[in-house]
């Protein structure tokens, strides 16, 4: 009953106008209406759907007023996007990738892809004197400032927001300094939302003058006052509701710090309710502010538009009440996201992500089948100056434990010269058509002197001079093995690589090829191999991404090492097994439907296909299947019967910590269902 007399009011109120011809509307001739839109996560998705209704009920919006999570969506509301285009938004945008401060690799040399594709976390520290600008936090927030330039094009530049915009806005941060709130009315619209939201060590502040601003929910999380401070003459507000009224026994750490935490800015909350004409809370119980998976954010976006849509007679009377013309659009749709083409940005190249006399350090960790668990550890050095030195210290840890040592100089652009050293204690398994036939313990050595490498755009190659050493110390074998390790081998190699990568990503590839190509010449002294000419190693590999719908791939590939010469140590022979390239050995190859890594004849060939389909969000399901051709001579290489393989593998992308998924394996080599689960990026 209540709600048929609400709407049989707004409809009285606005028949009158109707009746005539509408006048051309200014915000002067009628009410300035504000929607405050609070903090709260992947909980902002709930304003998304609730603009929807607004939009829907036709009630114009002058001002938007946020907090955190609620600045992102006030200020993309605020240039001219609509509830749809920001939904958009919301269920595409990568959020583990925008929280992070990774590079877009189109814009690195193909060494830094490898390394922003191995650690999930990397983070870097002033040495010497040098002075951190942005100190206080674990992420930078780079990628947030500059997916938000990208989207507030226009608006990036020092701007008044209660002037310079389509509508009105005003966003919330707290000082460290003085332990206040502080309001951002102009200046850069990208640095006040990133402010806005800044997790106090999370995110590292940003500095304003003599103010260190963090998240504005530590002192004002839904800032209804704000809004009537600025002239609003009617206020709706939007915030979640965590139902603390209902009885909940806090179990999962998650629930236990946000009411910790947020006991004192919920009742800031409450207290500022009083200055809304219409306040709208959205139940987010079952949720967290870090559930930011497609899934959830679609639920939270369809509550908001519940709720809201619970309130439509009350929108409809403050529509009437504001004084809005019937007839007149006050969407203000200025900017449609389907017309936004992130290309138009300027990459401009390479960029040097590197700063004198700082320290980058990054970690990886991986779980599988055969590793367990290994971390690697990872510092570089750049003392800069005159040639741009830099020190590379990587060290892993797990059955295949590694410590590597480099120097580089850079007299040129992007052209380095460098001095390497690699230290592995490996234990290893051997296997023959898939059964364990011999156990290795052994000490594999590497050292590599960069003659010159050149990196360009997706393009690198390198020159240089090697040397080689296996100690094998425990060798165990059955009586079926008829391989017999050496205790000693060393080598060395003049080699050559050449590389190729225009892929969008290195897991779960949606466009472009990679290609290499190596070549090496193996004498024991610089000229000859065991009193004659020496040996050599070929290896290439080529693989591209075929769309054949938006959510499936097809990936052709090829591969093959091909090694030429007389008297072959054992250590360099062929291997292949597994999905990793080099994972136990240097030279072993993945071959799909074998579980582990096997010695080869020296001349070995395969192709392989994939087919990619994305299941929903980032859940993937893959397919794979190769053939492969091996034989001592290359002539006779088609010879013998093909070994092929299959694989059936499911993996989630988690993004910032990798691919964690399981497969499904078996080939007519082994003859062996092989079952592997693997966790993390690869290394």
């Amino acid at each position: 009953m209540k709600k048929t007399f609400l709407s049989l009011l707004a409809f009285l109120m606005v028949l009158p106008a109707a009746a005539g011809t509408a006048p051309s509307d200014s915000v002067a001739a009628r009410k300035k209406v504000a929607v405050v839109l609070s903090g709260g996560g992947a909980f902002g998705a709930i304003h998304v759907g609730a603009l929807k209704v607004i939009e829907e009920a036709g009630l114009p919006v002058d001002m938007l007023v946020g907090t955190s999570m609620g600045s992102i969506v006030g200020a993309l509301y605020s240039v001219g996007y609509d509830s749809n285009d920001i939904a958009t938004m919301f269920r595409t945008m990568d959020w583990a990738e925008l929280f992070l401060d990774r590079e877009d690799q189109h814009r690195l040399t193909l060494s830094e892809r490898d390394a922003q594709n191995t650690y999930f976390y990397e983070r870097d520290f002033y040495v010497a004197g040098g002075i951190d600008p942005q100190p206080g936090g674990m992420i930078r927030g780079n990628n947030v400032e500059r997916v938000f330039e990208h989207y507030l094009r226009g608006y990036t530049d020092s701007i008044d927001f209660l002037h310079d915009m389509p509508r009105q806005f005003a966003c919330v941060a707290t000082d460290l300094v003085s332990d206040s709130e502080v309001l951002l009315t102009q200046g850069s619209l990208v640095k006040s939302i990133r402010s806005s939201m800044s997790i106090p060590g999370v995110f590292t502040p940003v500095h304003l003058g003599d103010m260190v601003l963090v998240d504005g929910g530590a002192k004002n999380n839904f800032a209804a006052d704000v809004a009537r401070k600025l002239g609003a003459d009617i206020v709706i507000g939007i915030k979640f509701d965590l139902e603390l009224g209902t009885v909940k026994e806090y179990r999962k750490l998650m629930d236990v710090m946000e009411r910790s935490a947020g006991s004192d800015v919920s009742r800031r909350a409450r207290e500022n309710e009083k200055f809304c004409d219409l306040l709208i809370k959205v139940p987010v119980r079952g949720f967290t502010s870090g559930s930011f998976s497609a899934g959830a954010l679609n639920n939270l976006m369809e509550r908001g538009e519940k709720a809201t849509r619970e309130k439509m007679d009350s929108l409809l009377l403050l529509k009437a009440q504001s004084g809005a013309q019937p007839g007149t659009d006050y969407s203000m749709h200025l900017r449609n996201i389907d017309n936004l083409d992130i290309d138009d940005d300027d990459k401009g190249g390479l960029i040097d992500t590197r700063k004198d006399n700082t320290i980058v350090a990054a970690m990886g960790l991986r779980f599988d089948s055969e590793d367990l668990a290994c971390a690697q550890l990872n510092g570089r050095y750049f003392l800069g100056g005159r040639l741009n030195k830099e020190l590379n210290l990587t060290m892993r840890l797990g059955l295949r434990s590694m410590l590597r040592l480099g120097f580089d100089i850079e007299p040129w652009k992007f052209k380095t010269m460098g001095l390497s050293y690699e230290f592995w204690y490996k234990y290893s398994d051997i296997y023959t058509k898939g059964k364990r036939n011999n156990n290795l313990s052994l000490i594999y050595q590497h050292a590599n002197l960069k003659l010159l490498k050149l990196d360009a755009m997706n393009f690198d190659c390198e020159v240089g001079l090697g040397w080689e050493h296996y100690h094998i110390f425990n060798k165990l074998r059955n009586d079926e093995s008829v391989l017999f390790f050496p205790s000693n081998e060393h080598y060395l190699n003049y080699h050559a690589r050449l590389r190729y990568n225009n892929e969008d990503r290195r897991y779960f590839t949606q466009r472009g090829m990679r290609a290499e190509a190596q070549y090496a010449y193996y004498t024991d002294n610089f000229a000859q191999w065991k009193g004659h000419s020496g040996f050599s190693t070929v290896m290439a590999l080529w693989q591209m991404t075929i769309p054949l719908a938006r959510n499936t791939h097809l990936r052709p590939g090829v591969m093959g090492r091909l090694i030429f010469g007389d008297d072959l140590p054992l250590m360099v022979n062929n291997m292949a097994g597994g999905l990793s390239y080099g994972k136990f050995f240097p030279q072993q190859l993945p071959m799909v439907g074998v579980g582990h890594a096997e010695f080869f004849s020296t001349k070995y060939i395969s192709a392989s296909l994939r087919l990619q389909q994305r299941l929903t969000g980032r859940h993937y399901l893959l397919l794979d299947g190769s053939v492969a051709e091996r034989n001592d001579s290359l002539g006779d290489i088609f010879d013998r019967n093909p070994l092929w393989g299959v694989q059936l593998s499911y993996f989630y992308n988690s993004g910032f910590a990798g691919p964690l998924g399981a497969s499904l394996r078996w080939s007519s080599h082994t003859h062996r269902l092989n079952f592997f689960v693997s966790l993390g990026f690869d290394f």
